[in-house]
């Protein structure tokens, strides 16, 4: 089952919208998979949080407008906006944290390292180096958005046929790849595909796979 299967049924359990066949069904997959239930304590820890935040705020605003019958109705509809927009809150807030979750998980699940004795291409070692330091930042660098530029960079000089990136064409699967690794993990989920994409239109079937898992 994927991590978007996952999710869903997560959700679903949270917001009691199970039969109760697929609740038995859920929990005991709950009590025999770690991930999964590390997963929905996660999901229903950051529910509670907002829940409480959003607590907190309806009795602030209660308590600045004066209790009296003539205000009823204006803190009636205020606590009914406020209930709508803690609602809008959780969904959305799950929904992005859900997303970044999984996107770091594909992520972990196809990167790897690259061995310099492995690589293909031209002879030129200096640009060997230099692709083999950017494609292991993909996996270390806390900071991306640097490693992001410069495969970019030589990524777009391949596609236009620059002199200047001529020798790095021999690479540009391998760019490509870690390229749309980076995107992955810095969560640029569009930019990922795109380049995956172009990658399993020539058979490349990790980059297919990954595709998928998008």
């Amino acid at each position: 089952m994927t991590d978007k299967d996952n999710s869903e049924r997560i959700d679903r359990y949270l917001r009691e919208q199970m039969t109760p066949e697929e609740s038995e069904a859920f929990l005991n997959d709950l009590r025999n998979d770690k991930e999964l239930r590390e997963e929905a304590q996660m999901m229903a820890l950051l529910i509670k949080e907002m829940k409480d935040e959003q607590a907190k705020q309806d009795e602030a605003v209660a308590q600045e407008i004066p209790a009296t019958a003539s205000h009823a109705k204006a803190i009636r509809l205020v606590k009914w906006i406020a209930s709508i927009a803690a609602v809008f809150a959780i969904v959305f807030g799950a929904h992005l944290w859900y997303s970044s979750y999984r996107m770091d998980k594909v992520f972990d699940a196809n990167y790897e390292s690259y061995n310099t004795t492995k690589a293909r291409g031209g002879d030129d070692e200096a640009i060997k180096l230099e692709l083999a330091e950017l494609y292991n930042k993909v996996g270390t660098a806390e900071d991306i958005a640097p490693v992001i530029t410069r495969l970019q960079t030589i990524y777009d000089g391949i596609q236009t046929n620059s002199d200047t990136y001529a020798d790095y064409s021999y690479y540009e699967n391998d760019i490509a790849w870690y390229l749309a690794l980076a995107y992955v993990k810095d969560h640029q989920t569009d930019k990922a595909k795109e380049l995956l994409k172009r990658l399993a239109e020539h058979g490349d079937a990790e980059a297919a796979k990954l595709l998928k898992e998008l």
